[in-house]
């Protein structure tokens, strides 16, 4: 039976920069209708990871194809075929988000009629319809975040690349976010992110891929809990419905500074440095009124949570 790639896929990729090698030997697929999140230190190549598969940098050996197409076999079906979010977004500030839409479409051939039906497609998928008439400048760094995912998908691209999409975002609307792009992987699209949080990633990812030094270390859903050298027990919990702010801050201060505690939405993180303490700081949750109907837990290592949040 002949094998099937994966829409997104690296083979053997190698990037050097003089004798500096950014990206070993990377083997990676991803397919549609998965997102999957890249962690690491910083410095390990996750930026380039994405550079790469944005046909931005060329591998100095191995390929990365797009169903079965790279980069220097076709880049205009190549481009066309991914949309790139990266850290620092370059919108235009006193353009309003249609503007800006309409500013980015063009550059990819969108004239007329078919590129109004895109403006209005990519900010209901966005949710950003009621904000189509603002300037950028008045608009919230999740409403960026958000316009700038619209950008990407001015063209209709089968793949979608984040770099660091929740740096700079507060709790809620990182939640937010990542509503969106469950609603696009459903759609089928392919997503590849880079994030710092490994727990982040690990609760709204698919899977989960660790590099460092340009190596990809371990993968699959369990990434981010293999053991290291100092492991630490963590606890994702769902809510039966929302809990107050005030709520959140009592139980903060009732709780040991060496536990980390955080919820979003209606999910709860926990994190304490063994599972004797996690069950102490749960009993304690529960009692103060917090209504949590399921969670689970696993365990993390330390040094990913603590990692630069660049890289």
């Amino acid at each position: 039976m002949a094998h099937t790639p994966c829409t997104l896929n690296f083979e053997n990729v190698r990037v050097c920069f003089g004798s500096h090698v950014a990206i070993d030997a990377l083997t990676l697929g991803i397919n549609r209708g998965e997102i999957v999140a890249l962690i690491g230190p910083n410095g390990s190549g996750k930026s380039t990871t994405l550079s790469v598969a944005a046909g931005l940098i060329a591998p100095t050996s191995g390929v990365a194809t797009i169903e079965g197409i790279s980069h220097a076999d076709d880049p205009t079906r190549y481009s066309h075929s991914v949309g790139y979010v990266p850290q620092d977004h370059a919108l235009y500030e006193e353009f309003t988000a249609t503007q800006n839409l309409e500013f980015f479409g063009q550059l990819y051939g969108l004239r007329g009629f078919a590129l109004d039906a895109r403006i209005c497609r990519s900010l209901n998928r966005t949710r950003l319809s009621t904000h189509a008439d603002k300037r950028v400048s008045t608009l919230s760094g999740g409403m960026k975040q958000r316009l700038g995912i619209a950008i990407a998908l001015i063209h209709e691209p089968t793949v979608l690349l984040l770099d660091e999409p929740t740096a700079s975002l507060d709790a809620q609307s990182r939640d937010e976010l990542f509503g969106e792009l469950h609603r696009l992987r459903d759609e089928g699209h392919a997503i590849l992110l880079t994030t710092h949080h490994a727990e982040e990633a690990e609760c709204y990812c698919d899977r989960v891929e660790m590099l460092d030094r340009g190596r990809l270390l371990f993968g699959g859903r369990q990434a981010v809990t293999a053991t290291g050298p100092t492991p630490r027990t963590v606890l994702y919990g769902h809510l039966r419905e929302s809990v107050p702010k005030f709520v959140v801050r009592r139980v903060r201060k009732k709780l040991s500074p060496n536990v980390g505690f955080e919820i979003i939405g209606r999910r709860v993180r926990l994190v304490t440095s063994s599972s004797d303490e996690l069950g102490r700081a749960l009993a304690m949750i529960l009692a103060e009124g917090v209504p949590m109907e399921s969670f689970r837990t696993t365990t993390l290592a330390t040094e990913m949570m603590t990692e630069s949040p660049t890289g």
